[in-house]
């Protein structure tokens, strides 16, 4: 191993310090470095187009389908409201029962009294508040806000009515 070990280093010794290049590199590398990154072939190109006018035109497309969609579905009426309009009338009528029956017992007669003057304007007020609402209803069926602040006016209307059977009653005059 000995001999090895000598002959490699003075193979070592005897190896040049440096290497000079058959040929003068920087130009090719000046040129390299000027060149554009991707140098596309003819062929590349029309295939790029190629792409690019199918996805311009899948995207059209896909946009002429969404419009018709959103316009059909605009113009058509929707089968969710349908229902909810029917629930909306169900609910005004069982609202008007039950205002019907509070005003038939015959603890009405505080209307007569002049502390049921107050009452009797704030029921009227939440009477024609509610009928708004219902109309605005009646266009827009989806609106939780709305159907929350109808039932609350129609709530507060019976909470009015009963408050009013609690008043002092005076009954009519009879005979005069």
């Amino acid at each position: 191993m000995n001999d090895t070990q000598t002959r490699l280093t003075q193979l070592v010794k005897q190896a040049p310090k440096e290497f000079a290049p058959q040929r003068e590199l920087w130009d090719d590398i000046e040129k390299q470095l000027d060149k554009p990154e991707f140098q596309q072939t003819h062929a590349n190109v029309k295939q790029m187009q190629q792409w690019k006018r199918l996805a311009i035109a899948s995207i059209v497309l896909l946009t002429g389908l969404l419009g018709m969609n959103v316009w059909q579905q605009n113009n058509l009426p929707s089968p969710s409201d349908s229902p909810l309009l029917q629930t909306l009338a169900e609910i005004q009528m069982q609202h008007q029962l039950q205002v019907q029956l509070l005003s038939q017992q015959h603890l009405t007669d505080w209307q007569t009294t002049e502390l049921g003057l107050p009452l009797e304007k704030g029921i009227e007020q939440l009477r024609k508040a509610a009928e708004q609402i219902y109309q605005a209803l009646q266009q827009t069926p989806n609106d939780k806000e709305l159907w929350q602040l109808w039932l609350w006016t129609q709530q507060r209307e019976i909470e009015l009515l009963q408050q009013g059977q609690s008043l002092p009653v005076n009954p009519l005059p009879q005979g005069a």
